[in-house]
């Protein structure tokens, strides 16, 4: 049972890693946040790669690796703006619809049909996705409509629903970059690629940002403690290192467990998200939220395990 531990780990690092860029995002340009952590990463795993070895690179490598770095450059655009504007329990779970447009890019790019299982399970997703944005005002109740009217006004939701399309793509690419490499080597080199993309980037395109440009009535005010916390190096270290743990935990979970028990337990990191979101940043309509993400999760465990 020690690999679902390690996959609950993983689960648990991946709602920490979009806890961390909601907050950060307020203090730090999204350009230089993801290049630094990206970059923190991939330097952290470097170690492990000379200890290992490069492994033997397949005539695959560039190309996969090309294709998943261009589409996650764009996805993570997309991701941070969805943070930046959309509270973190209604934005997150939207990456439940992955596994079901992964369905779609998988019968085109691969050949594969989804079972009755898995229809059943994209139905479970996207009634889970309705009851998630089913949020209602002061004096109007929710109802069937409020969903489409929330796709149609949240600015941040249609985000993550686009970074979860671009998902279902890219990871078709990383299975391909694994094959032609190791886990360890194309974790490495693919953060690195991201890290110097964003980068350049954020040179190319530097401005000042203005402070609470997300947040109509200015930043959160400073916590008080000791000086490092509030460090850039410290910041970036530290999603550096929380994708690390996601990485090692859930890649130590595959050699033990079969991927579908793995990946459904990562799927709870919708759960830990909606939870991060409620009780640590306060959002609000948590409650309707939670039933909406559980009910995306089982849809998630059908198509994992069945589909």
């Amino acid at each position: 049972m020690f690999w679902f531990l390690f996959a609950l780990l993983g689960a648990i690092s991946q709602a920490l890693y979009s806890l961390s860029v909601k907050v950060f995002l307020k203090k730090i340009h999204p350009f230089f946040l993801a290049g630094y952590s990206f970059l923190a990463a991939s330097l952290i795993l470097f170690p492990v790669v000379l200890f290992y070895g490069i492994p033997p690179i397949g005539p695959g490598l560039v190309f996969a690796l090309a294709a998943t770095v261009t589409i996650n450059i764009v996805a993570t655009i997309l991701f941070y703006r969805a943070l930046s504007t959309t509270d973190l329990s209604l934005c997150v779970p939207i990456l439940a619809f992955t596994p079901v447009f992964l369905i779609l890019t998988s019968f085109i790019m691969l050949g594969e049909i989804p079972t009755l299982a898995g229809a059943a399970g994209i139905f479970l997703v996207t009634a889970g996705a309705f009851l998630l944005t089913s949020r209602s005002s002061d004096r109007q109740s929710a109802s069937l409509r409020t969903p489409f009217l929330t796709f149609l006004s949240d600015p941040g939701v249609r985000s993550m629903l686009v970074v979860a399309f671009l998902y279902s793509f890219s990871v078709n690419y990383d299975k391909e970059v694994v094959r032609n490499s190791s886990p360890v080597f194309a974790s490495t080199v693919t953060l690195f690629l991201l890290a110097i993309a964003f980068l350049l980037i954020a040179m190319l395109t530097m401005t000042k940002r203005t402070p609470g440009a997300h947040d109509p009535e200015g930043p959160d005010p400073v916590v008080p403690g000791p000086p490092f916390l509030n460090s850039p190096f410290f910041l970036y270290f530290t999603i550096g290192m929380i994708l690390v743990v996601e990485g090692i935990s859930i890649n130590t979970a595959y050699t033990v467990a079969i991927v579908p028990y793995v990946i459904t337990v990562k799927r709870l990191s919708l759960f830990f998200s909606v939870l991060f979101g409620g009780f640590l940043l306060h959002e609000q309509q948590i409650r309707g939220r939670i039933s909406g993400a559980l009910i995306m999760i089982l849809g998630a465990v059908m198509i994992g395990l069945w589909g």
